[in-house]
């Protein structure tokens, strides 16, 4: 078989292509020129956005999978899905777990009943649309101005809908690891090594639970849904099984770093700092607790990294920075 990758050569494109190609899989990326392709991955340098093009590539690489790790808008993905049917065997889309409705209430977009049990792939989808809209629209010049219009539930939608094409679908979690612009674990790693003796966190944050993954995992999970012949025609949930709170997370990087020092639990009233300021909007009643047994039972994922090794890359990652 043949993978054509979209988006191959980022912080979940990488490992992604790596993993491919380590497990034997015929490979193509499409990018934009701007960072290295995996050695042994074909690079084809394209705007995916151009839906001739990319079209084309998959005909002349003979490509019977597409893997999009940049399905974001309606207006980037539908026209996609259209040309791909009946021109590849499988689409496999990177979604995410934003789709739930715990994500709604999470971010205050609307009040739908707190789900406390792992979320599984038939559960509760949210009521709104455009999760990351303003009040303001950004303006075109805005670098995010694609944001407004981003939105996973109506893409997995139409690529279950596309007659002819079997669409694979991947709710991922929130992903850590070496690259994550996102820095999520930087609140527990920063204090501790730079030896503070304590800092405080907010009582809710403490206690909230969302399934993480280290993207190496993840990127396997991927390439596993890329591939298995069982794969197709479903959605998964990925991520790691356990979903520890945040104060375990951080018991996990003290005994990690060997750091001896004190989390202090505060009320958010009285919470100062970047983390605060970042947390303040969330309603951390709403969980993002995922179930992924699916496709550890139905495909046999299992994560490819030790646990140690993954907090090792993540906090060497943020010491380079």
């Amino acid at each position: 078989m043949s993978v054509l990758v979209l988006g191959g050569t980022g912080f979940i494109g990488g490992p992604l292509v790596a993993r491919l190609l380590a497990d034997g899989v015929e490979t193509a990326v499409v990018h934009h020129g701007t960072r290295p392709v995996a050695s042994g991955a074909r690079s084809l340098v394209l705007d995916r956005g151009d839906t001739a093009a990319v079209l084309a590539a998959v005909r002349e690489i003979g490509a019977t999978t597409v893997i999009d790790l940049l399905a974001y808008t309606a207006a980037d993905t539908l026209p996609l899905l259209d040309a791909l049917v009946g021109q590849v065997e499988r689409y496999v889309m990177a979604s995410s777990i934003d789709v739930y409705a715990n994500y709604e209430g999470l971010h205050r977009k609307g009040r739908p009943s707190p789900i406390w049990d792992r979320l599984t792939e038939d559960g509760a989808l949210r009521a709104s649309r455009h999760p990351y809209r303003l009040a303001k629209p950004r303006p075109a010049s805005d670098p995010q101005a694609w944001m407004d219009d981003y939105d996973k539930i109506p893409l997995e939608e139409a690529a279950r809908a596309a007659a002819g094409l079997e669409a694979t679908i991947l709710r991922l979690p929130m992903v850590f690891g070496p690259g994550d612009r996102q820095r999520r674990f930087s609140w527990a790693i920063r204090p501790m090594v730079q030896g503070r003796a304590r800092f405080n966190i907010t009582h809710p944050w403490a206690a909230w639970r969302a399934t993480f993954g280290y993207v190496d995992d993840v990127a396997a999970g991927i390439a596993l849904a890329a591939v298995h012949p069982r794969a197709g025609g479903q959605t998964y949930n990925l991520g790691r099984a356990n979903t520890p709170t945040n104060l375990a997370w951080a018991a996990t990087f003290a005994e990690h770093l060997g750091w001896p020092g004190e989390v202090e639990l505060v009320h958010p009233d009285v919470a100062r700092g970047a983390l605060a300021a970042a947390v303040a909007g969330l309603d951390l009643s709403y969980p993002l607790f995922i179930d992924n047994a699916k496709i550890r039972r139905r495909l046999g994922f299992s994560e490819v990294t030790e646990l140690d090794d993954a907090l090792a890359r993540t906090v060497a990652d943020e010491l380079g920075r």
